[in-house]
């Protein structure tokens, strides 16, 4: 099941927060347990056999890890981290690199599985003795197919001790919406254009197009499920951190990290980046953390050489500002550094988007003259998504959130608060319509980032 569903939307959730708002709190995780395995059975039956498998093995392990430690066998208890962690990266690549038939989602329960590993061993946390719980931290269905990854320790004081009101189910409300919003009236729409001119013969427009289409279609349909994700947790009472932050705002490619795929980001640097030194180590040892960092996620994200290349592409470029660029910018306009930031990151989604290493490149080519100027499908695009481009381009900044708050939050309109709250129902009533109407009006569409 996805949330961009007529059937979620109106049947499933609406009955699942009625049944976790009048049940007993002492049931209300057991709950939401078995609301995600439903959520999760809805498209891969097979799956739940195999979510319900490292769910229970991982708590087993975490449990004799922390035994062992507590009985001063830490060398044990290494062995113990080593092969249960081992296990779950053995199976993930099996499914993503041989079997190329990968449940949904294991990607990112297998890093949840690991970060509650790894902090029952740094002693970051204790290992959790209630195996509903537990199952319940992997399995909470807003996070699970496609994150935010939710380290163990952000999560456990939650898991027994959270407050789901009227005001959290509210918010969490609207910040699922906007993601819808940003989902189905935007990257959906931007999608078909990209197939368009996917379908047609390369030109520079037609390459830059690409680029430039593709690039926001994936930081909408991510940073909108990452919204709803969000949005969904906070109704049932947990506070996730965002994660996304206006990532074409950023002057730098690290920067540009910071602020993208931010719980990604945040697992390599707690648990690949510091262990092996972070940069608390000679400038060579740093190079290699780095490195490492950014094979591993290109690794991550998909079993073609495009993702490998794709990682150590960003990482060229992290190295090149901190060890060469070094500031050296930092006096230029920030609309030009943003524009070099957005052009560097929107070339490597090329090699996101390519089958191939050698059709990844004919699309750069492309782009730099090595083709003709524009093809009629390319104008064909330009003219019929001009005006939705320039509204993604706005929405990548914080332009709107900026106005929301002028008009609405701060009233500098004026207007009556009654009035003012009405007319704010009023447009997210019309943006749910819109998004209805969108669903009920077209083929589904999945998010992006299941592949990974």
């Amino acid at each position: 099941m996805v949330f961009n569903s007529i059937y979620f939307l109106f049947v499933f959730l609406p009955i699942a927060l009625v049944l976790y708002y009048v049940i007993p709190a002492r049931l209300k995780n057991l709950l939401l347990v078995i609301i995600s395995f439903l959520f999760y059975a809805w498209g891969s039956p097979k799956s739940v056999i195999f979510l319900l498998f490292a769910s229970l093995f991982n708590y087993a392990s975490g449990i004799e890890i922390e035994h062992l430690k507590i009985s001063r066998h830490t060398d044990a208890a290494m062995k113990v981290l080593i092969a249960s962690a081992s296990a779950n990266i053995v199976l993930l690549a099996s499914f993503k690199y041989i079997f190329d038939d990968m449940p949904v989602g294991m990607s990112f329960f297998t890093f949840t599985v690991l970060s509650y590993l790894f902090d029952v061993y740094g002693e970051r946390t204790g290992a959790q003795r209630n195996p509903v719980n537990f199952i319940l931290y992997v399995s909470f269905f807003p996070k699970l197919l496609s994150g935010p990854i939710v380290q163990y320790a952000d999560m456990e004081a939650q898991l027994t001790n959270r407050k789901a009101d009227p005001d959290k189910l509210m918010d969490g409300g609207v910040l699922f919406l906007v993601g819808l919003g940003k989902k189905v009236l935007l990257a959906d729409a931007l999608g078909a254009g990209f197939a368009l001119l996917g379908q047609a013969e390369n030109s520079i427009l037609g390459a830059w197009l690409m680029m430039i289409f593709y690039s926001l279609q994936l930081y909408f349909d991510f940073s909108g499920y990452s919204d709803m994700a969000i949005g969904l947790s906070k109704m049932f009472g947990f506070e996730f951190e965002k994660n996304f932050d206006y990532p074409y705002m950023s002057l730098t490619v690290s920067e540009f990290w910071r602020r993208w795929h931010i719980s990604l980001g945040n697992w390599f640097k707690q648990y690949v980046y510091f262990p092996m030194g972070g940069s608390r180590v000679s400038d060579v040892l740093i190079l290699r953390n780095l490195l490492v960092v950014w094979l591993l996620t290109g690794i991550w994200h998909g079993n073609t050489f495009c993702f490998v290349v794709w990682g150590l592409y960003h990482g060229a470029f992290v190295i090149l500002e901190r060890f060469v660029i070094k500031g050296r910018f930092d006096g230029f306009p920030k609309a030009l550094r943003r524009l070099a930031t957005c052009l560097i990151a929107g070339i490597g989604w090329i090699f996101f988007f390519s089958p191939t290493i050698p059709s990844a490149l004919r699309v750069i080519l492309s782009m730099f003259g090595g083709a003709a100027f524009a093809t009629r499908t390319a104008v064909y695009v330009l003219r019929s998504y001009f005006i939705l481009l320039v509204l993604s381009l706005i929405g990548c900044t914080p332009f709107g959130s900026f106005l929301w708050n002028r008009l609405f939050a701060e009233n500098n309109i004026g207007l009556n608060e009654h009035v003012l709250a009405f007319i704010a129902v009023a447009l997210r009533l019309g943006l749910l319509i819109l998004c209805t109407a969108s669903l009920l009006g077209s083929t589904y569409t999945s998010f992006l980032y299941f592949k990974f």
